[in-house]
C-alpha cells in the first residue's frame, strides 16, 4: 500500500498491509533556523521512511509573537533557555492582545514547511504541531504548571482572556496551514489529564477556545489530538475534529491503545514510550511495538512513540526497530489468522 492509502485505511479501521508508523522529537540545534530545520526534518523522514512526517517545531514559536524570548540551546540534548516572558502575575494575562500572522516565528514555520513539502514525495503526508490555547499559556510560563494552575484558580477571567487571545491569534495560522496543504494538525495538550484538571473543568475552560482555533482544520483528513502525560482522559474530545487520538499508553494510569480505541471508536496512536526508546535496546523496542500492534489486532492504529523522542539519547538502531515492527507484527497476525 502507498503511505496515504495505508493511513486512510488505518483511520477508517479498515485492513492494512501493516500499521503505519512514524516518530518525532526535538532537534534543538536545528529548529531555530527554518532552512536548517526543514532539511533536518526531511533527512529524518528519508532515513527511516516513516509513513508521515510530524513536524516537531520548537515549542516557543507559539509564544514568541507575544514577547517570549529565549537563548538557543548549545547542546543537542538540552532545550532552549527562557530569557523573558511578558506574563509573571495573573493580571499580566489581561495585557495580551492578538499577534499578527506576519510575526517572524509564524513565518519561519511556514517557510520551513514549504521547503519540506518541496523536498518530499507527494505520498508523504505532513502534519504540523499546534498547541492548544491552554498549552500556549503553559508555555508562556515556561511550563510552570503549578503557577498556571494558581492563576486559573485565582484569576480565571484573566486566563480566559489569554486563551481567547491565543485562539484568535493561532486561528489564522491554522488557516494558513490548511491553505498551504498540510494533511492534518497535531493538536497537543499537557492539560487533558486528571493530575491537572477534571474532564468537566477542561471542557469548561478550554472547549470553546480549542474548537475556535482548530475550526479551519476541521475538514483535514489526518488531524491528531495528543493528550500528554499521565492519567489522561480521552472521551472529552468527542466534539473535536480529529481522526486520531495519541497518548502514552505506557504512562501511569493511562488506557491501553486497545481500550482507547474501544471507548472512543477512533484510530489510536502510540505503542512505545520515549524512555524505552532512549534507554533500552532494539529488542525491548521491538517487543513493546509488536505487542501493541497485536493487541489492537493490527487495525485502527498508528505505531509511534507515546510522546516526543529524546532525540540525542535515542539510537538509530532503536528507531530502526520501531520502523521494522509493523512488518513483523503483520506476519504474526497473518500466521494467527487474525489479520
Amino acid at each position: 500500500m502507498k503511505k496515504r492509502d495505508r493511513i486512510s485505511s488505518a483511520i477508517a479501521g479498515a485492513p492494512v498491509d501493516r500499521v503505519p508508523v512514524s516518530a518525532w522529537g526535538h532537534f534543538f540545534l536545528d529548529e531555530v533556523e527554518p532552512v536548517r530545520f526543514a532539511d533536518r526534518m526531511v533527512a529524518f523522514q528519508q532515513e527511516f521512511d516513516w509513513d508521515f512526517l510530524k513536524v516537531h517545531a520548537r515549542a516557543s514559536y507559539h509564544v514568541e509573537p507575544f514577547g517570549f524570548a529565549y537563548e538557543p540551546s548549545k547542546a543537542a540534548e538540552k532545550g532552549h533557555v527562557l530569557t523573558h516572558t511578558p506574563v509573571v502575575h495573573p493580571e499580566d494575562w489581561l495585557k495580551l492582545r492578538p499577534a499578527p500572522l506576519s510575526a517572524p516565528a509564524f513565518q519561519e514555520q511556514l517557510d520551513a514547511l514549504a521547503r519540506m513539502r518541496s523536498q518530499l514525495p507527494d505520498d508523504v503526508p505532513i502534519i504540523m504541531t499546534v498547541f492548544t490555547p491552554l498549552d500556549i499559556a503553559d508555555k508562556m510560563l515556561d511550563r510552570n504548571a503549578a503557577q498556571l494552575a494558581e492563576h486559573i484558580k485565582t484569576a480565571p477571567e484573566a486566563v480566559g482572556h489569554a486563551l481567547s487571545v491565543f485562539s484568535e491569534t493561532l486561528k489564522p495560522f491554522v488557516s494558513k496551514l490548511v491553505e498551504f496543504g498540510v494533511d492534518g494538525i497535531f493538536f497537543s495538550t499537557k492539560w487533558a489529564n486528571a493530575a491537572k484538571l477534571t474532564p468537566a473543568e477542561y471542557r469548561r475552560l478550554c472547549l470553546a477556545h480549542d474548537l475556535n482555533m482548530m475550526s479551519p482544520a476541521a475538514s483535514l483528513p489526518f488531524n491528531i489530538l495528543h493528550a500528554c502525560e499521565n492519567e489522561v482522559f480521552l472521551d472529552t474530545f468527542r466534539d473535536y475534529p480529529t481522526s486520531v487520538l495519541h497518548w502514552d499508553d505506557n504512562g501511569a494510569h493511562n488506557p491501553s491503545l486497545r481500550a482507547g480505541r474501544v471507548s472512543t471508536g477512533l484510530c489510536v496512536s502510540g505503542g512505545v514510550d520515549a524512555r524505552t526508546l532512549a534507554e533500552e535496546g532494539p529488542d525491548a523496542v521491538d517487543a513493546k511495538a509488536v505487542r501493541a500492534i497485536v493487541d489492537t489486532g493490527g487495525t485502527g492504529m498508528i505505531l509511534s512513540p507515546g510522546c516526543s523522542l529524546r532525540v540525542a539519547a535515542t539510537s538509530s538502531e532503536n528507531l530502526k526497530a520501531l520502523r521494522a515492527a509493523p512488518e513483523k507484527a503483520a506476519r504474526l497476525l497473518s500466521q494467527s489468522g487474525t489479520a
